[in-house]
């Protein structure tokens, strides 16, 4: 049994080495503990955004022929604002960046513009600059999946 804590007396006046430690008190505090922390959990599930990976660099291997010309739409962040471009890099859009920031509301409506035109493309390329925060390629990402856009690959670009 475990004891108080207390060492037994032994013969000779000396205390004995033998110490009986209760751990009956942290066993039910660590169970208490357990359990707290399980019913307390936030059981939650996270959101993403499936992404793909544009290639960087031209592969030896031939691609398939497609049946259909694809749109190839890429959106382009720069420190001056938006650029849709579409096949071969021909511009449909350039949206400047405003004194309060960038215009997402002009991005959105020429992206639906496009999905309007060409429903068949569900791609968009995201393509940005080194020095654009983290959070605006979030913002055009958001906005791609808003406007019907779901095949986001993201590509860098130099500056």
């Amino acid at each position: 049994m475990a004891g108080g804590g207390t060492p037994t007396p032994s013969r000779g006046g000396k205390r004995a080495v033998d110490f009986q430690l209760n751990l009956v008190p942290m066993i039910d505090l660590l169970s208490v503990l357990i359990s707290f922390l399980l019913m307390s959990a936030v059981w939650t599930q996270i959101a993403r955004i499936e992404v793909k990976q544009a290639p960087n660099v031209p592969s030896d291997e031939i691609p398939p022929p497609e049946e259909k010309e694809k749109l190839e739409l890429t959106v382009v962040i720069s420190t001056s604002g938006y650029t849709i471009t579409q096949k071969r890099g021909e511009v449909i859009r350039e949206i400047e960046k405003g004194d309060d920031g960038y215009n997402t509301n002009a991005l959105r409506e020429v992206l639906k513009q496009v999905v309007v035109e060409f429903p068949d493309n569900e791609d968009v390329t995201v393509a940005s600059e080194d020095n654009i925060p983290y959070e605006e390629l979030i913002t055009v990402m958001d906005i791609c999946l808003d406007s019907n856009l779901p095949g986001i690959a993201i590509a860098g670009r130099e500056s």
